[in-house]
């Protein structure tokens, strides 16, 4: 049992993080009407509440400093192989979302990686993050170290001197009150394996660390809220050697903000209100320079590539100062002009919004002393110095600018680069590649990058179903679909708070956001309404009758709120409780008594009120209970005697148990670490047992027992991270916990082993491997059965259909303790020549399996016949393609596919893709576009991004709907079904081209949707054969020519035969190859053109000929060979020609165009495809010059065009 004096404890524990907020959602938050959005959420307010929600009441500080010795006992425990009585078999599977992530304030590009693809990021919330290729359009992120996953990482910075040798700093002091302590300095040794805490910066002098800078001899300056420290051995000693008294002229705070080198080596450090410059490598300081704004805060930016520039973006109250530029080293500052944002609700003298102690960046290119970025809420760069403003983003996309998360903390880039910018924020991190364009563009790179802080979350009641929401600080509330990582659904903006699933009738669905500002979905979260209350705090602690359908709140001082008709209405009521004491931390509804509630204080209390939904009766049961937040009321079902209460404060024991209603309680802490819990959930099998969300996980007990009470980590497939929430489905006993810095996690530590499995890309094209997940409850092991014959015993195996169709597929676990088997679980569409007709299958009558859909959320598209207005009927015949047959509006955050066939497009020729459609959808935010893969749907790309006759409607030019801004998509409303046509012929010569009809939707208003019917592709007659041509070449090998060819997908091949021409024209068969028909296959013929008794010269060319066992062939591209050394290394052919050629070339060709006999240009090809030209128009017959621009050079050759 744990015995402390107020304020110590034999073991302690530090926060992991702390939430800020500032409003601003991620995607796209349109509420009810179009331009309403959730206003600013306050993140002084967030980091109040969690202050009081953790301080040690004893010393009125959160004592972050503890989780040092915590941490180290947990070790210790499984190092000594007592891992205490942690309940068996308890493991978490991470569900994201892997597209959203959380509060980040720094970057660093990694020096000991030449590519520059290595790079470092710290989340406030969720530890330390590294990707090995930020290139990547979806980066893979390694979260770093086991403690990592609850520091408050603040920057990270490198040893130019030993590349090797990295810091990095934690805490946040911003604010200018009493914030959360970090945990010093931590360094690394071997680039970034492995991290300690520097020991002499363990205490008070570092508890809020703000930068950090590393000079080229191996100096370590870190800007402090005791001043700037400096240290010349690595950490083992420090000095402070900026802030008040050191006799520094005009070093009136000890807050240091900001610190930064300038090229000549100069330090640049600032204090709350001053800027000071060192010219010894921060051993000593000089005056305060002379600015001509008042300032608090103070972020500096010094350029590169001169020594003498430097930047200084400057606060006041809150809201941004000024921008101050020194072309002199300091000697002189002048203001420039402040940007302003396009946004009326953010003012424009202040593009922070009154926000500029907590997001506030500046940033200089390294190779330009005049461009500079700064970030507020949204990003600007100016070009000429401060004078004069572009904007770069938007937080929400609007106003014509591109979207990026809102409130920007760092700004960083590349070294060296000019082009490769990096911007950290609420939303994750960002990447530009032109940052040295007018207007840059940025790409998230957040993918994968798994930091959301959730405060809450939900589950759906029915059993073994994958659908959960949850409640992200400055992030929305989300929707999950699966059970495995990936991308959740933004459904409402602004901070996301509690959220409930009704567990009698899930169709009900609610979120929230702060104060007591509601959302409700009555469709299973197809889409929400808006529904609004007053009072409440910052997040508001809520708890839903699911029989009484009642949701009750917070609502102030000695007060709670009920919404008594919440499926439905919006009628809501106070109800004064004089016996709270204060106002709501904690309600739980009791499963037991109707309209029982047992509420939580900021007192300390536990109240349990009767007739809560009239004419209620309050009973103060806290008699013994320790004053601090309770923060959870745990109730057995089937017995409101026995509750168990959770406190979030350090300082003070923080698991309360009663056997009797609240006449009598016990501590249940054991050897539990000195540390916040905010949850906890009783073994609904074993009342005796119980799991609890800590400042350090999940922690576990098999024995609750008061002071004797036994605890152990629980965190297998989790982190040392801070847990806010847990909720069980009662139906089959599954958990969810919501995390404060690495998203959501579910375990299977109450259910019976249950087989349960997904898959991604589960609707692809043969030869593309399926990706499967089991999402089994209890699996020791695993037998597949993929329905094509294969198996396979691994956990999460990846499969690679051969044929297309569609296939059943089944999961036994356990050696067959249970098995689920789907029916027509996997479309594997199939390869199509050209043309391809409405006969053939574009009609949806006949080949039926010739499409398919792909659903990532939303509606799906489905086949048939609707009735529903706006999308019913068809073109003609009996079938179209409809998103939602039978629903009457389409779901909100829809993105669903239609995926066609995979067509051969290799000939050249002109290619028409046309269809038939009709829809109705939100106009201006929802719709469809087209767009094609030639890798299989490997990758996509959008059928063009601009209004175009009989093509696309609608230009997307504010940024706020559905598809990226300027780009177009089908918009609107059409009545009719109406034909729509595009060229395609751009797409000649691709062995491989898919199409699919991407719709989306939006976060609100809806409508039927859309149908199409009757799709076609016109062209040159491509048979589809069961094969892919990788490589086809012809090499001169001695005297005679080898011809060699490598081949995929081979299915029902027959033979390849080698035909041989001397003039390009005429083929003769030499020899053939019988098919091997595997799945990846070698061939060589070679042709002995030594023995041919008339000897061979110039040139001679190849191709092949390749026959299915139906009888049906296509052929290769050509291959040429020179025969004579002296031959010209570039030529083309056919020639004459009618209007197509060939360009026989060993490198790329890029380019060719035709000039008459004056010199004009008469026609160009910039897309040569397979060395193939089509000359499109009506180029008279006559002699022209052929210009062939290859990679390697220019070449000109005389052509005759006949008629």
């Amino acid at each position: 049992m744990r015995n402390f004096s107020p304020g110590t404890r034999a073991f302690s524990l530090v926060v992991i993080t702390f939430a800020f907020l500032a409003g601003l959602s991620c995607s796209n938050p349109r509420q009810a009407n179009q331009s309403a959005r959730p206003e600013e959420d306050g993140p002084r307010e967030m980091l109040e509440r969690d202050i009081r929600m953790m301080k040690d009441p004893a010393l009125g500080i959160v004592p972050t400093e503890r989780l040092v010795a915590a941490k180290a006992y947990r070790d210790e425990l499984w190092r000594q192989q007592r891992p205490g009585a942690a309940l068996s078999g308890v493991t978490w599977k991470n569900f994201g979302p892997n597209n959203q992530g959380g509060r980040s304030r720094t970057v660093l590009v990694d020096a000991n990686d030449a590519t520059g693809n290595t790079v470092w990021t710290g989340s406030v919330g969720g530890g330390l993050w590294k990707t090995t290729d930020i290139s990547a359009a979806s980066p893979a992120w390694t979260a770093v170290d086991d403690l990592m996953g609850n520091l408050s990482i603040s920057d990270i910075v490198q040893d130019p001197s030993n590349t090797l040798v990295m810091y990095l700093s934690t805490g946040e002091g911003y604010g200018n009150i009493d914030g959360i302590r970090g945990l010093g300095v931590w360094k690394s040794v071997n680039g970034g394996t492995s991290w300690s805490q520097i020991s002499a910066t363990n205490n008070s002098n570092f508890y809020y660390c703000q930068k950090m800078a590393v000079t080229s001899t191996g100096v370590v300056l870190v800007a402090t809220a005791s001043g700037l420290q400096r240290s010349p051995d690595g950490g083992t000693t420090w000095t402070k050697v900026l802030g008040t008294g050191l006799g520094i002229t005009g070093a009136a705070s000890n807050f240091c903000y900001d610190v930064d080198i300038a090229a000549n080596g100069d330090v640049f450090a600032t204090l709350n209100g001053s800027v000071h410059r060192s010219t010894n490598a921060g051993v000593t300081f000089a005056a305060a320079q002379t600015l001509p704004i008042t300032a608090g805060r103070i972020e500096l930016a010094t350029a590169p590539s001169d020594a003498n520039y430097v930047y200084a973006l400057c606060e006041n109250g809150s809201a941004v100062a000024g921008v101050l530029k020194t072309v002199n080293g300091g000697t002189t500052w002048t203001s420039q002009t402040e940007p302003a944002d396009a946004d009326p609700g953010i003012p424009a003298a202040d593009f922070s919004r009154t926000q500029a102690w907590y997001d506030l960046t500046i940033a200089v290119n390294p190779t330009n002393r005049d461009e500079i970025f700064v970030g507020g809420v949204d990003i600007f760069k100016s070009t000429n110095g401060g004078s004069t403003w572009t904007q770069v983003t938007h937080w929400y996309g609007g106003f014509g600018y591109q979207y990026a998360h809102a409130d920007q903390h760092c700004i960083r880039f590349k070294p060296g680069s000019n082009t490769i910018a990096y911007f950290t924020n609420d939303g994750g991190i960002f990447q530009t590649s032109n940052a040295n364009a007018a207007s840059p563009t940025l790409t998230s790179k957040g993918t994968n990058y798994i930091t959301a802080q959730f405060y809450s979350c939900a589950i759906h009641p029915t059993a073994q179903t994958s659908y959960y929401l949850a409640g992200a600080q400055d992030n929305g509330s989300h929707q999950f679909t699966s059970n495995s990582i990936a991308g959740s659904v933004q459904v409402t903006g602004g901070d996301g708070a509690f959220v409930h699933i009704d567990q009698d009738q899930p169709q009900y669905q609610f979120t929230s956001y702060v104060y007591n500002d509601f959302y409700r979905s009555s469709n299973g979260g197809a889409s929400w309404t808006n529904v609004t209350t007053t009072g409440g705090d910052f997040i508001s602690p809520t708890d839903y009758d699911n029989t009484g359908n009642i949701l009750y709140m917070c609502d102030g001082n000695n007060n709670y709120r009920r919404w008594t008709n919440a499926q439905t209405g919006s009628t809501f009521s106070q109800v004064a409780v004089a016996a709270f004491n204060g106002f709501v931390t904690a309600v739980t509804v009791s499963p037991n008594t109707a309209n029982r509630v047992f509420f939580g204080t900021s007192s300390g209390r536990v109240v349990r009120v009767d007739n809560a939904n009239g004419a209620a009766t309050a009973t103060n049961i806290s008699t013994g209970l320790p004053a601090g937040t309770p923060t959870c009321v745990e109730v057995e079902t089937g017995n409101d005697n026995h509750l168990l209460v959770t406190y979030s404060n350090y300082g003070i024991l923080n698991i309360w148990e009663t056997s009797d209603g609240g006449t009598t309680w016990k501590s249940d802490d054991g050897n539990l670490p000195d540390m916040p819990v905010r949850w906890i959930l009783l073994n609904p099998s074993n009342s005796a047992q119980a799991i609890i969300a800590t400042e350090l996980g999940v922690w576990s007990t098999d024995n609750l027992a008061g002071g004797a009470t036994v605890w152990g980590a629980s965190n297998s497939g989790l982190a040392n991270v801070r847990v806010d929430m847990l909720q069980m489905r009662q139906s089959d006993k599954y958990v969810i916990a919501a995390t404060h810095g690495r998203g959501l996690f579910g375990s299977d530590v109450f259910t019976t082993p249950t087989s349960l499995f997904t898959a991604t890309n589960k609707t692809t094209y043969r030869n593309m491997a399926v990706q499967f997940n089991s999402e089994s409850y209890r699996a020791t092991s695993w037998s597949w059965d993929f329905g094509d014959g294969n198996t396979s015993t691994a956990e999460n195996p990846s499969h690679v259909y051969a044929n297309a169709g569609v296939y059943n597929v089944t999961l036994s676990i356990n050696g067959g303790a249970s098995s689920l088997t789907k029916n027509s679980f996997v479309q594997i569409l199939p390869n199509r020549g050209t043309p391809y007709s409405i006969a053939g299958g574009g009609g949806f009558e006949t080949n039926t399996a010739d499409f398919g859909p792909q659903t990532t959320s939303g509606t799906a598209w489905e086949l048939g016949n609707s009735a529903i207005a706006g999308k019913n009927g068809t073109h003609a015949g009996s079938a179209a393609w409809v998103t939602g047959l039978t629903a009457s509006n389409y779901a909100d955050n829809g993105d669903a596919s239609l995926l066609t066939p995979n067509y051969n497009f290799t000939l050249p020729g002109t290619y028409t893709l046309r269809f038939w459609s009709k829809f109705a959808t939100e106009a201006g935010y929802d719709g469809f576009r087209v767009e094609y893969s030639t890798n299989k749907g490997a990758s996509w790309l959008p059928l063009g991004t601009t209004v175009a006759a009989g093509w696309y409607n609608f230009a997307n030019t504010v940024g706020d709907a559905s598809f990226p801004v300027n780009e177009a998509f089908f918009n609107g409303t059409v009545a009719a079904y109406t034909q729509y046509t595009r060229d395609v012929s751009f797409l000649a010569g691709q062995g491989n081209v898919s199409f699919r009809l991407r719709f989306k939707s939006d976060v609100n208003t809806n409508a039927a949707g859309v149908a199409v019917d009757d799709f076609e592709i016109l062209g040159p007659e491509n048979v589809s054969l069961p094969i892919q041509l990788l490589q086809f070449v012809a090499e001169k090998q001695q005297s005679d020519v080898l011809v060699k060819w490598s081949t995929a997908e081979e299915t029902n091949m027959n033979r390849y035969l080698v035909e041989r021409s001397t003039d390009g024209i005429l083929f003769t068969q030499v020899g053939q190859k019988t098919a091997l028909n595997g799945a990846d296959n070698q061939y060589q013929f070679t042709d002995m053109i030594s023995a041919l008794p008339v000897r061979l010269s110039g040139y001679v060319y190849y191709r092949l000929k390749m026959l299915d066992k139906d009888g049906s062939y296509t052929y290769s591209s050509i291959a040429r060979v020179a025969l004579n050394e002296k031959a010209d290394i570039v030529t083309a052919g056919p020639n004459p020609f009618k209007d197509r050629i060939t360009i026989y070339s060993p490198s790329t060709v890029t380019k060719v165009s035709f000039y008459d006999a004056a010199g004009k240009m008469v026609y160009q090809d910039n897309a040569v495809r397979n060395n193939q030209v089509l000359v499109k128009g009506d180029l008279p017959k006559g002699t022209y010059i052929l210009k062939i621009e290859t990679i390697t050079g220019v070449y000109r050759q005389k052509m005759v065009k006949m008629d």
